[in-house]
């Protein structure tokens, strides 16, 4: 298959291109390298260097390779920035997500694969772990506007018969995630622990989250790419670890890696939780399991000690 990958110089969107091109597929990365890195990219894969909020960009990257297959995980994904500045969010991922869903139609694209978000669209939920079923009610612009893209998806089914694929991921963790900004908590605690410097927990430690790793992540997207009828999936392990078990596990696996002992920072530092944030997240994933065949496999300490070593190996 020809598949472009929005966001494939990324941190998922990475992983998935190079396992296409592993799997024999032919691929096309448009990437505007704000937070991805050519570095990430496999060497088979074409690259189109553009934003999908340009038009002209994505027309270019559609025209010259002519997709059979687009996964979609360009985005904006930072929660404060969505509520900070709204219409930047929107303008990328839902005026952004038209371009490429406009260009995917005019090509004759099959089949689209969306990245979308699990804990952000179902916001504070009563069900735990939440059901593809459970009622959306977001909490922040970015989870609005993933919402908002999904709804768009179904009316392209209908329209243009394009199949959707909507992944509804928990919170994704794994070599190539950013330690830097506010995303990605585990790469940043564990940066952070490695050059032994304190880490900052926003509320107690006790909300919670569904952390999946990206090699499971990747299998999900391969899996997608066959389903014949297409649907909505959570993608996630199930369970919730709160945000001080995931202190408390990366402190570890740094100790382990490091053979450091007291030195260490032995306690996280408190700051006042953060407006538009999930108190609580799981993902049911039955669903995933039944219809696509997928479930993780890789455990949570697992899944951190490789994100540590990679860490480490790329400071």
């Amino acid at each position: 298959m020809r598949i472009l990958i929005t966001g494939g110089a990324g941190f998922i969107g990475s992983h998935i291109a190079a396992a296409y091109v592993r799997d024999g597929h032919e691929v096309a990365v448009l990437d505007n390298f704000r937070t991805g890195s050519k570095r990430n990219l496999p060497a088979a894969a074409t690259l189109f260097a553009g934003d999908i909020s340009q038009a002209g960009d994505v027309e270019l990257a559609f025209r010259q390779f002519q997709p059979e297959v687009v996964s979609h995980h360009a985005a904006q994904l930072d929660v404060r920035h969505s509520l900070e500045d709204p219409a930047h969010d929107a303008a990328t991922n839902v005026l952004g997500g038209l371009n490429v869903l406009l260009q995917a139609a005019r090509c004759g694209a099959q089949r689209f694969i969306f990245a979308s978000s699990g804990g952000a669209i179902y916001g504070n939920t009563g069900r735990m772990p939440a059901d593809e079923a459970t009622p959306v009610q977001p909490l922040s612009p970015y989870g609005l506007t993933k919402w908002t893209f999904e709804s768009y998806l179904h009316i392209w089914r209908q329209v243009h018969g394009i199949t959707p694929v909507i992944l509804r991921y928990a919170n994704v963790y794994g070599p190539r995630q950013s330690a830097e900004g506010e995303a990605g908590v585990i790469a940043i605690f564990s940066r952070r622990l490695l050059r032994g410097c304190p880490c900052v927990i926003y509320g107690d430690g006790s909300s919670t989250r569904d952390y999946v790793y990206v090699g499971d992540v990747v299998r999900a997207n391969q899996l997608a790419l066959t389903l014949a009828d297409g649907g909505t999936f959570n993608v996630g392990t199930g369970r919730e670890t709160s945000i001080r078990t995931v202190f408390d596990t990366v402190r570890d696996t740094v100790d382990r890696l490091l053979g450091r002992g007291e030195e260490r920072p032995r306690l996280p530092e408190h700051a006042p939780a953060r407006a538009g944030e999930v108190y609580r997240s799981a993902l049911d994933n039955r669903r995933a399991g039944e219809i696509l065949g997928w479930s993780p496999q890789t455990s949570f300490e697992a899944g951190v000690a490789q994100t540590v070593e990679w860490l480490q190996r790329s400071a």
